[in-house]
């Protein structure tokens, strides 16, 4: 079964530093299992994930060279409430933010195909992967798209000329 998770959620980020990192880089920087993060990140699982956890994926990342992942959800999070204790209605969107992150799940899509294509053969699994990694891009490029330009919302809409006319 195929587990939705919200782009930018905390249960996404965890799922791309479980990817991002192997089992023993995951247990020497939090002292448990790959298997038990990938657990935590299934939204409709229940297990909450420890901030300290969370902290010390990021790090982790960082010594890779990659990207923290927490912290980026976290300053959105973090935006939105914000934004929302102001009493606007939407926070402002930092699309250049938003494009990074767009780059970041384009990059992971090109490296899975690539990984796939290294053997000149393509499994299942690794197919799973690619349509995983795609729809992780597909999603995000719908986020900006509707932050930018809302979903068309109906009764604002301008008759063409011939039929005004008429």
């Amino acid at each position: 079964m195929t587990v939705y998770r919200k782009p930018g959620s905390i249960e996404d980020a965890l799922r791309q530093a479980v990817q991002e990192l192997s089992p023993q880089e995951i247990r020497q920087a939090t002292g448990l299992t790959a298997a038990k993060f990938r657990k935590t990140s299934n939204p409709l699982d229940g297990t909450d994930l420890e901030l300290a956890d969370a902290a010390a994926l990021d790090a982790a990342l960082i010594a890779r060279g990659r990207s923290p992942v927490f912290i980026e959800v976290m300053r959105e999070i973090t935006a939105a409430k914000l934004a929302e204790l102001q009493g606007d209605e939407r926070p402002e969107t930092d699309f250049a933010r938003q494009l990074v992150r767009l780059d970041i799940e384009s990059g992971t899509l090109a490296k899975e195909i690539d990984n796939a294509l290294a053997d000149d053969h393509v499994d299942q699994q690794e197919r799973r992967r690619i349509a995983r990694a795609a729809q992780n891009v597909m999603d995000h490029a719908r986020e900006i798209r509707d932050a930018a330009e809302p979903p068309h919302v109906s009764g604002n809409v301008t008759q063409p000329r011939a039929e005004a006319s008429a």
